[in-house]
């Protein structure tokens, strides 16, 4: 859920960025810098009010149609009231991405990443209890095609594979994730975008079924532009969704689950290349197989200053 929620913060900032760089006949390096914090909490837990806390920094470096990026990324329960962590993961990672096709009606990309997924496990007490590193390799086209001047076609398609420690982690060897669909741009203020979102987990091992998962979502946006200030509405609604999380038995029994979310984005351009993004979003969730339902609250905060 993070990376999903990630990707909507950060994508718009990498792509407009990258976009401006290739408007530039000059060939000269620039850059950007950031620093994100989210926090996600179930509604009803206990008076602790624990929760997942999400800070990360990243540094984008442009020239030409090459981007490299960057990215420091932490996540873990909290204990708010002491302050104190549990079991968490670091994510350093670094991606480079090449603009094979910039022109006024096409756009097409490859991006290539490494990240690092390094568990830290705790005790009950706190103390250390080991850490587990799991690296996934990536590669990602991404397109934009302007069928007319107020329709375009837009799209991202990443494969994922894992290595080391997935047993201990759970993660499933391999990953597909895309996202793509229309843009409808009414005016110069209001645009629609219709989405299609898949993640599929799965295994080539034969009869591994450790952290295989399916997510298919409908997304829709609608960002109204006003001077410097852009809002997003948006939703996510489930279209089939299935997980298999179960590390020690390694079975075949998937939990069927149902994900929807409404939320609102607000950022904020100050024009000397300083801006800012602001996050709420309220998602409520069913467990099926147990009949239990569960309502999560997501806030974020976000900063960016490109040079």
């Amino acid at each position: 859920m993070t990376a999903i929620i990630r990707t909507l913060f950060l994508l718009p900032f990498s792509v407009a960025i990258a976009a401006n760089a290739q408007e530039s006949k000059e060939t000269h390096w620039t850059y950007s810098i950031g620093a994100m914090y989210e926090i996600e909490n179930v509604e009803g837990q206990a008076e602790d009010e624990d929760g997942l806390s999400e800070p990360s920094v990243y540094f984008n470096a442009m020239y030409g149609p090459w981007t490299i990026n960057l990215a420091m990324y932490q996540e873990g329960a909290v204990n708010y009231s002491a302050m104190s962590r549990s079991t968490y993961f670091n994510r350093p990672e670094i991606n480079i991405r090449y603009q094979l096709v910039d022109n006024d009606r096409y756009t097409f990309g490859l991006t290539g990443g490494v990240r690092n997924m390094g568990y830290h496990f705790e005790n009950e007490d706190g103390s250390p209890a080991g850490t587990a590193n799991t690296q996934r390799y990536k590669i990602q086209p991404d397109w934009n095609v302007h069928v007319t001047p107020q329709l375009a076609l837009e799209g991202w398609f990443a494969m994922y594979r894992f290595t080391n420690d997935l047993r201990q982690t759970g993660y499933s060897d391999s990953r597909a994730e895309t996202e793509n669909g229309i843009t409808y741009q009414f005016n110069d203020t209001v645009s629609l975008q219709v989405h299609y979102y898949l993640e599929r987990g799965y295994n080539t091992s034969n009869g591994r079924k450790h952290g295989e998962f399916s997510t298919n979502e409908a997304r829709i946006y609608l960002p109204v532009t006003l001077g410097n200030n852009t809002l997003t509405p948006y939703t996510r609604l489930t279209i089939d969704r299935w997980s298999n999380w179960d590390y020690q038995e390694d079975g075949a029994d998937a939990e069927d689950e149902d994900y929807n979310r409404l939320g609102l984005l607000f950022a904020h351009d100050f024009t000397n290349g300083l801006s800012m993004t602001l996050e709420y979003a309220y998602e409520w969730e069913t467990h099926k197989e147990y009949g239990t339902h569960d309502i999560f609250h997501y806030a974020g905060i976000g900063i960016s200053y490109a040079f």
